[in-house]
Formats: C-alpha cells, sequence, structure tokens
C-alpha cells in the first residue's frame, strides 16, 4: 500500500510540475457555422497533446465529435471528425417543409464531418481559457457532399 502511495504522489507532482491543466471545459460560438454555443470537454495527455469531445449546433441543427488538438505554445491545431444527425422522416413534408428544413440545417442534415482548425489559444494561470480559431469542415453525406468555413470564439477553464 505504501508504494501505491508513493507512486500516486509522484505521478501528481510530475503533472503538477508540467505546468499544464489535465481538463478543460470551453464554450465556443462562431460565424457562419456555430451560431448557437458549443460545449468541450478536453483531457490532455501533456502541454502538448489533447483529445475532447464536443456537442453543439451548426446553424439551428446539433453537431457532435470527436477532437484532436496538438498545442504549440499558444497556437492550437485541431482535427476533428464528427457528425449532424438527421431529422425524423416519419411525417409526409411538402416542398416547403423540405426547403425550410434545408435552410436551417445549412445542408448538413444527417451528414458526416471532418474538419481543421488552427487558432490562438490563452490559457490563464489560474485556468481560465480564451480561444479564437478559423478553419473549416468537409460536409458529406447521401446527397450531397460541401465544404463550409467557419470561425470560432470561445472560453473556457481549465483544471
Amino acid at each position: 500500500m505504501k508504494k501505491v502511495i508513493v507512486i500516486l504522489l509522484i505521478l501528481t507532482a510530475l503533472a503538477a510540475a508540467g505546468g499544464f491543466k489535465r481538463h478543460a471545459f470551453t464554450l465556443s460560438t462562431g460565424i457562419p457555422g456555430l451560431l448557437l454555443p458549443e460545449l468541450s470537454y478536453e483531457y490532455s495527455f501533456d502541454a502538448s497533446n489533447k483529445v475532447g469531445v464536443a456537442a453543439g449546433t451548426f446553424v439551428l441543427w446539433s453537431e457532435y465529435r470527436l477532437n484532436y488538438v496538438i498545442m504549440l505554445n499558444s497556437f492550437e491545431v485541431m482535427g476533428s471528425l464528427g457528425f449532424v444527425p438527421g431529422m425524423d422522416d416519419d411525417d409526409d413534408e411538402g416542398f416547403l417543409d423540405d426547403l425550410f428544413e434545408g435552410i436551417l440545417s445549412g445542408g448538413t442534415n444527417d451528414a458526416t464531418f471532418l474538419s481543421a482548425t488552427g487558432g490562438y489559444r490563452y490559457t490563464a494561470d489560474g485556468g481560465f481559457i480564451f480561444r479564437v480559431a478559423g478553419g473549416g469542415g468537409y460536409f458529406f453525406n447521401d446527397t450531397d457532399s460541401r465544404f463550409i468555413p467557419f470561425f470560432q470564439l470561445g472560453v473556457g477553464y481549465g483544471f
């Protein structure tokens, strides 16, 4: 038992000496893609490599994604794989309903996407995070594929 405690203390000291926060939550919004907030959680393996999950909206459609982030000092490069769930097609919808659904989803309804962003992230000693990023995503589904550029601003907290 003493060995386990000593090992845990050593690992804790190494993590504290690394100068980075292991967990982080961020809230981001952007143009034109994420008009409503997106909440994300990140786990840091070390000061440069993070993985995360995010859930939010694309225009007014929900979206979910997995992220991998590489930090180069304050510069972040993020790659994501995600999807935008489709609407239930239980109802017989008319032409106007289909058109309205297409406009609201930005053409991403029931799409899988790959995205890449680059940006600046400032993390204060107390854990406050500010980030600004730009990039784009390639959305593809059965009927259509498109590239959509976007810009994000976000705030968060690391602990």
